[in-house]
Formats: C-alpha cells, structure tokens, sequence
C-alpha cells in the first residue's frame, strides 16, 4: 500500500490569504490543492490532507473527494506535519509500505512518471527515503532548500535556504523540490528525531537526509528537468509567473 500526504496547513502569510487557505486559490481557476489530489489519486491507495490554518475552507473544496484528514493545531514545520499525519494513520490502523509527501501548493507541474520513477528508484536502491530534485543557476532566487552530496556523490544532506550558509548558497545548484518517498517503518521510528531549526525554529522534514545517513540507511535523489516542478508560490508576483510558465509549457 502508498499513502499519499499532502500537506495543506499553512496560513500562505506572505500571499496575504486571510480568509481562505492558500491552496484554495484558483490557479487557473482550479485549486491549488486540486492538482495534487489528482496527481496523488493517479498514483496511491489512499490520500491524507494534512489542515490547519482556514481548514474549513480546504475541506470545501475537497467535498466529495476520497481522502482522509489530520489536523495540525500547532504549525511547526514539514516535520511536525508529517508527525500529525502518522498519528492519524496509525489511528486508523493502516500498515503502508511507502509514503509520498507532497505540498499542497506546489504539484501543478509534477508528472505522473516522474514520480512513477521515484518510487522505482526508491525500491530499486532499498532506499529509506528519496527526493526529486533540480539543478538551477538561479539557485538563489526561490529560496528552495539545498542537496548536499559527498565526493562519492552519495546524498548526505538538505539544508533550508534559511539555514544555508552564504557559501552553499554560492555554490551548491541542486535543489530540494520538495517531494519525497519514504519507507514507512523508517519515518515511524525517526519522525520524533528531527531537530528545531536555530533559525526558524521549525521541524523541517529534510532534516531525515541526516537522519538517514547517520544511520548509514540509503537516501537517493532523483534529478529531473526545472520545468518538471514549476517555481512554487510563496508570493502573488510567483503566483503570477507559475500560471504564465503552467501556460507555456502547456502549449
């Protein structure tokens, strides 16, 4: 069995939402939200929607939809919001073999192959826990978070762009893009081990790449194009150059 968790708990702050959940806004006159449910309804056996901020207007929009819901009371971070989700997962006495977690407003541009490939790679190399990543020259422009790779070119870290130094922000062009495949017996029992970030003070869930690798466990990246994933939305003038990028490539 996959599970698919898409995290939807934000406040969006910097899109000033204040009366409706950021992935409850129309891109192109569909919900964020929407593209990912679609994508995740191609792929996975059940859906978890992880709600918090404005939740009632995110299950609005999901009426009729088959998915299950957790509600995250205190926003920490990607890490925390996972945590809930495996609450309500165990709650609800389901034994997954993986686990796919995506950003409720950041899938609109995700192939179904794409991640058809990530899980293939996932079992393929019996990896704990794998990622899609980019490489960008403009790797400082949208504030993803960094991979970190060893001289074998082994996978060791993600790091925050708030967190980067300014060296790995100079230097380093492969980007998290933030969707992730877990084996589901490791994120049981490393979830409660992530770290509080000094600077956000969040539990951000790339931290498990250290996790992983400290624990000598395999983690993989699977690389594809920058079209693949979009730019994400943090802010209306992104917001409005996702929609203009969604329509090209479209043609």
């Amino acid at each position: 069995m996959i599970i698919g968790i898409i995290l939807a708990a934000g406040k969006g702050t910097r899109l000033k939402s204040k009366k409706t959940n950021k992935v409850t806004l129309p891109f192109l006159n569909k919900p964020l939200i929407l593209y990912s449910i679609d994508l995740m309804e191609k792929i996975v056996d059940k859906i978890l929607v992880v709600i918090g901020a404005f939740h009632e207007s995110v299950k609005k929009v999901l009426e009729g939809k088959q998915v299950f819901f957790a509600y995250q009371k205190k926003r920490l971070g990607t890490g925390h919001a996972v945590k809930v989700a495996l609450n309500e997962i165990k709650n609800l006495n389901l034994k997954p073999e993986i686990i796919l977690v995506g950003y409720g407003d950041h899938t609109m541009f995700y192939k179904k192959e794409d991640i058809e490939k990530l899980i293939r790679e996932h079992k393929k190399n019996q990896a704990k826990m794998s990622l899609i990543t980019v490489k960008s020259k403009n790797n400082d422009k949208y504030h993803w978070g960094y991979i970190l790779r060893d001289k074998k070119n082994n996978v060791i870290g993600s790091v925050e762009y708030k967190d980067a130094s300014d060296e790995i922000r100079k230097n380093i062009t492969e980007l998290n893009a933030g969707f992730y495949c877990f084996d589901f017996e490791f994120l049981l029992k490393n979830i409660k081990k992530i770290p509080r970030s000094p600077v956000s003070k969040e539990y951000y869930i790339n931290s498990l790449v250290e996790i992983a690798v400290k624990n000598n466990e395999k983690v993989i990246a699977v690389e594809v194009p920058f079209s693949s994933v979009g730019i994400g939305i943090n802010t209306k003038e992104e917001f409005e150059e996702s929609q203009k990028i969604y329509l090209q490539l479209k043609k």
